[in-house]
């Protein structure tokens, strides 16, 4: 079995823990991000960063040219970007439709590539209110589908599955991780917004932990 895996990495908090879990366990690591035209699209800065630091093959894939067939999600239009938590009602809009269908499509066949054993992505507890996507089910038919899908099996595995932001983010302190270099708000503004679901669910995640985010937030948060 191959002791390399393809980490899907987004330059936020639940991948930038994976990318060093899958480190930390001694597997050869290949991230690859994606650009589908999301207005935080900073966050490909930071996973860039982050790979030529830790020297992380690192490749970006622009899929902006797929935008008719993934509109109509908040996180690729000019709508306002909803407040409030993830379980709410308003944060469906922020889904973007077969967003991780086609994005573990496309590292799969990255994974044939490089030799890897499996694609690795961050969904977790915290998303399956709000994506479907993000959700046992899926997980389970896409690792069904990807291991038939060429002569090569490749796997995919959400190893944070069953996990809440806050344990992630303890997993990640117990590595000596440095959240500094993350990003998260869903808002491509020059601090965090502090309002959007992504930020409320990571700040929820450091109180839990007993400490404060190193990011800078706007105004009043």
């Amino acid at each position: 079995m191959t002791d390399t895996v393809v980490v899907i990495y987004s330059g936020g908090m639940d991948s930038f823990t994976l990318l060093h879990r899958a480190r930390a366990r001694g597997l050869r690591v290949h991230a690859l991000s994606f650009n589908y035209g999301q207005r935080h699209v900073r966050e490909l800065d930071v996973a860039s960063s982050v790979c030529t630091a830790l020297d992380i093959p690192h490749k970006v894939i622009d899929i902006r040219a797929m935008s008719e067939v993934m509109s109509g999600s908040a996180l690729t239009s000019g709508d306002d970007i909803p407040e409030g938590h993830y379980e709410e009602e308003n944060m469906k809009a922020t889904v973007v439709p077969n967003r991780n269908m086609i994005l573990l499509s496309l590292a799969t066949g990255y994974a044939v590539t490089v030799d890897a054993g499996a694609v690795w992505y961050g969904a977790h507890g915290g998303d399956h209110a709000i994506y479907p996507d993000c959700r046992p089910e899926f997980v389970e038919k896409m690792d069904a589908v990807c291991r038939v899908a060429n002569y090569e099996a490749v796997g995919v595995e959400a190893p944070f599955m069953h996990m809440s932001k806050g344990d992630i983010l303890a997993e990640g302190l117990k590595l000596g991780l440095d959240y500094a270099n993350t990003w998260t708000c869903y808002n491509g503004r020059e601090k965090a917004c502090g309002r959007c679901g992504s930020c409320v669910e990571r700040l929820e995640a450091f109180a839990e932990n007993g400490l404060a985010d190193p990011l800078a937030y706007e105004a009043g948060r």
